[in-house]
């Protein structure tokens, strides 16, 4: 009877053994699935988040450039909401997922040998719910990741159409003045020099389409003020001159007189130059030389006009602080371009030095 006792006391023993063995094998692999799944939840949150300053960020940067239809590529427009939504949507269902993770395992560690072996099983099920869980997060992070990746393409397909489409509206906006049109400008270089998405292309895309607002608000006001029967000639007037500019921005002024100068009693200009900005400028000039265009003697008094503008980019080349130096300097240069007319100067300022007229003519 004694050995009998002896025999299941060894034989309970070895069984509350195995079933300590058991849970914590089952509880070790518990620990362990739990930290994996904890790893993947952070990664994946860290991926929700890059993508979704992303996703705010594209949708910034398109409805900027849906004020018009000429500041970008429609095109890739189109290919970023579309990308965005795509991310989106992505993004959504790892928040949900993340939203519904399941409950962390109790490891907590029973007495009877019964429950050793039940909270083993329960353990061994919830490890495996979790390993199942860490890798669909781990797959979702993968999906996240590969759509973030095509939205950040899409913006760079974006910003690439950006010089494209700001020559064209500068083009189709010559009559702006020179400051907002050098503003669009370096919205622009701006804006097409993103690498990424973020705050720096929110701000860059909305000054963009704001400079870009500002340029036809500015190219409408200037055409107002130069309407009436002289505008044709008008345009015509500083079409010319700015193809001769050498890349100097041109502002233009016209008056009834300039100087005390004009209608019957002639005609007559005026020019500042800026070395800023790559160079700016303002002509004024009287609206006899409209009414003479395009004369010979009005073609030579314009580019004397734009011989002081085109000093913006080569002021080193004589004198520019000096006045008078300044007058021989444009007349030179239209002498260099090939206008023979008094009006190019020589009429009011005298002939300039021969080898002044060589050097100017290296100024293009």
């Amino acid at each position: 009877m004694v050995a009998a006792v002896a025999l299941i006391a060894v034989a309970w023993t070895t069984v509350h053994i195995l079933a300590l063995r058991s849970f914590d094998d089952a509880a070790s692999a518990a620990v362990v699935a739990e930290r994996q799944t904890q790893s993947a939840t952070e990664s994946l949150r860290l991926a929700t988040d890059d993508s979704g300053r992303a996703v705010t960020s594209a949708r910034v940067v398109r409805q900027a450039t849906v004020t018009a239809e000429d500041l970008v590529d429609v095109s890739a427009r189109a290919a970023l909401a579309a990308a965005a939504d795509a991310t989106a949507g992505v993004r959504e269902t790892a928040e949900q997922t993340l939203a519904n993770a399941p409950a962390p395992p109790d490891t907590r560690k029973p007495a009877w040998t019964w429950e050793l072996f039940s909270d083993a099983s329960r353990l061994a099920d919830e490890s495996a719910g979790l390993d199942d869980y860490a890798e669909a997060l781990g797959g979702l992070e993968q999906d996240l990741d590969a759509s973030t990746t095509q939205l950040e393409d899409s913006a760079l397909t974006l910003y690439a159409s950006v010089p494209a489409y700001a020559a064209a509206l500068e083009a189709a906006n010559v009559s702006a003045r020179a400051v907002v049109l050098l503003d669009l400008r370096e919205a622009a270089e701006a804006a097409g020099a993103q690498t990424a998405l973020g705050s720096g292309a929110e701000i860059a895309f909305t000054s963009y389409a704001t400079a870009a607002a500002s340029l036809k608000t500015s190219q409408q006001a200037e055409l107002a003020e130069k309407s009436g029967p002289l505008l044709t000639k008008r345009l015509a007037v500083e079409e010319y001159a700015r193809s001769i500019s050498g890349g100097v921005v041109l502002d233009f002024d016209w008056a009834p007189t300039v100087l005390g100068i004009g209608g019957s009693a002639g005609m007559a200009g005026t020019a500042t130059w800026n070395t800023g900005r790559g160079g700016f400028s303002t002509i004024t000039l009287s609206n006899s030389v409209a009414q003479n265009w395009p004369s010979a003697d009005a073609k030579a008094l314009v580019t004397h006009e734009v011989g002081h503008s085109i000093t913006s980019k080569c002021s080193t080349l004589f004198d520019s602080a000096d006045r008078d130096a300044n007058e021989s300097w444009a007349t030179a240069w239209a002498i260099s371009m090939g206008h023979t007319s008094d009006a190019n100067g020589v009429q009011a300022y005298g002939y300039p030095p021969a080898s002044l007229i060589e050097t100017a003519a290296t100024c293009r």
